[in-house]
């Protein structure tokens, strides 16, 4: 798999006085400071850099850093609307189904709600509040064949995967978290690599590490988040 794209930003101011600074998302794609929001990450039109993205996750494991503001989750929903041919079929007729994974309760609600929004699609949202660990075989079997976008805490699902069950999509929220045996790294470690059709992968963030770093540590941070997440 060719390495996608890088998951540090840097900025450059121009020359010209006349011109903002733009922020580099990835080696192929600019994005401009005037695009962006500001406050909530809600879009409802898409920006060129959120289609640019958009288009070269279609084709490889993809980790995107922005900041806040900048509509990462709405990349993510075009995303998923962009791949959900496979997901709008029946699990028992060869369909798939695609995870998006949080840290917190909180963002389980969270995003959910929005993909509801901002698409047509069925959502089912999991967390260990709901007693999901109590679930039988049979429960889990009938959501995901009655949901098509299902949004977990990591380790709720973590718990649950078997070989990925059949995602197309596993989509990682705040991924820079994904040091040591942490979920984010512990399902790529433990179940990825072994399953026979891998699911495209797309990491979220407003960070490049979980920890405070110098900035000469910013190669090797980047370099970790691509071989955790399979770049």
């Amino acid at each position: 798999m060719r390495r996608a794209a890088s998951p540090s930003m840097t900025t450059s101011t121009s020359s010209s006085p006349t011109k903002r600074p733009k922020v580099i998302a990835s080696r192929n794609t600019t994005v401009n400071v005037d695009e962006m929001n500001t406050g909530q990450d809600v879009v409802t039109i898409p920006r060129s850099y959120q289609t640019e993205l958009v288009e070269q996750a279609k084709e490889e494991n993809l980790v995107i850093c922005l900041p806040t503001g900048s509509g990462k989750t709405y990349i993510a929903v075009m995303l998923i609307k962009e791949m959900a041919n496979v997901i709008r079929t029946s699990i028992e007729d060869g369909g798939k189904r695609t995870v998006f994974l949080v840290k917190t309760v909180a963002l389980v609600q969270q995003q959910s709600d929005y993909i509801r929004i901002h698409t047509d699609l069925s959502v089912g949202k999991y967390y260990g509040e709901l007693g999901v660990d109590l679930w039988e075989k049979q429960r889990w079997i009938d959501e995901f064949e009655h949901h098509q976008v299902l949004v977990f805490t990591a380790q709720v699902f973590l718990n649950l995967v078997d070989h990925n069950y059949f995602l197309n999509l596993l989509i990682f929220d705040e991924c820079h978290h994904s040091e040591g045996e942490n979920c984010y790294a512990a399902l790529m470690k433990r179940h990825y690599d072994s399953c026979h059709d891998p699911p495209r992968i797309l990491g979220l963030t407003a960070s490049i590490s979980a920890k405070k770093i110098m900035p000469f540590q910013l190669n090797q941070a980047a370099k970790d988040i691509e071989n955790i997440y399979r770049l």
